[in-house]
């Protein structure tokens, strides 16, 4: 496989790949048509490297094109799937914040999978609130236009990922793959809410999401390390719009009105305690972990348009929690999911 031995050597010698060329590359790897062994080494000497913008952008060009796309009628749409890997141990925050933004009028359609670098991930901790996964694509967008809220389950809608599947579990690290799904919205998501663990990564998906095209989005990193909207110190938020990096905001909890939420209140075990929290904060239980929602939430809304500062979205969040909407909104979509 000559082209792959070409960019093993360029990545090995410190060189960058185009766009186009790891766009080639990665339909190969989903078509089934690449060597394990010659996936596995270029993707190692990618990230020893260090993925730049090009490949990140290229191979999430690639990865659209094999997904199985969901259909739908709305013109404005947020998913808050992130990277994931900040191994905070906090409870499935961005999940929750879906639910709630879609309880205040704004579509939403999370995509995510089950956990790999996190103690919970988005279809575990859906799964304990009583929401069926493992939906076919038509299923998912009659509950899109319906409802105004669905789960993406990347197993289900990235079939062709299964022809690398085997490789990245050999290989135990995180790739080029990591920094995907969150590029690769199957409903085709207009505004993302998309956290990233670490600083560099975060410049590089502001800077691939422009190059991919959005109509507006925050890439958020914490001062504490989370891939979410933190009241811990300090969020730090670029934002992008159409096709360029428009403005970076620091965000602090003075910003939301809200006390400051240290990450230790926001752990959970694993997928069962996730849901118990988000069951408590959709009750409307006070405290650190629905501030945390709440100011998610405010982002969201701020992003998209529906609210003109984050302390009006800090007051929408917390009516459609203290009204039932939110908890209305998750047992419709548990209901429709069977």
């Amino acid at each position: 496989m000559p082209r792959f031995q070409d960019a093993i050597a360029q990545a090995q010698s410190g060189r960058d790949l185009s766009a186009e060329q790891t766009a080639d590359l990665i339909d190969q790897m989903l078509s089934g048509q690449a060597d394990d062994d010659r996936i596995g080494e270029l993707l190692l000497a990618l990230r020893e490297k260090g993925e730049s913008v090009s490949e990140i952008v290229g191979a999430a060009q690639a990865m659209r094109r094999h997904m199985t796309k969901i259909p739908h009628s709305h013109d404005r749409l947020l998913d808050t799937c992130g990277t994931g890997g900040s191994r905070s141990g906090t409870f499935n925050i961005s999940t929750a914040v879906a639910i709630v933004t879609a309880a205040c009028g704004v579509a939403v359609a999370k995509h995510g999978n089950r956990k790999a670098t996190s103690v919970t991930g988005s279809a575990d901790v859906l799964e304990e609130l009583g929401v069926g996964i493992e939906s076919d694509p038509d299923a998912v967008a009659r509950r899109l236009d319906d409802l105004g809220l669905c789960f993406c389950f990347a197993v289900k809608l990235h079939p062709a990922m299964k022809h690398v599947v085997g490789v990245r579990r050999k290989l135990g690290v995180k790739t080029l793959f990591n920094l995907l799904g969150p590029l690769c919205n199957p409903a085709a998501a207009t505004h993302q809410l998309l956290g990233t663990s670490e600083r560099d990564t975060q410049d590089k998906i502001a800077q691939s999401i422009a190059l991919l095209g959005t109509t507006r989005s925050f890439v958020v990193h914490a001062g504490d390390g989370q891939d979410e909207v933190s009241l811990d110190g300090y969020t730090d938020a670029i934002e992008v719009q159409d096709n360029a990096i428009c403005d970076r905001h620091r965000w602090t909890p003075a910003d939301f009105g809200l006390l400051p939420a240290g990450v230790e209140a926001l752990s959970a075990s694993g997928p069962s305690e996730s849901a118990a929290i988000i069951r408590r904060i959709l009750d409307g239980q006070p405290g650190p972990q629905r501030d945390t929602v709440v100011a998610g939430v405010a982002a969201a809304l701020l992003l998209t348009g529906a609210v003109d500062s984050l302390a009006v979205g800090v007051q929408e969040a917390q009516q459609a929690i203290d009204n039932g909407a939110a908890k209305s909104k998750l047992e419709q979509l548990a209901t429709a999911s069977g």
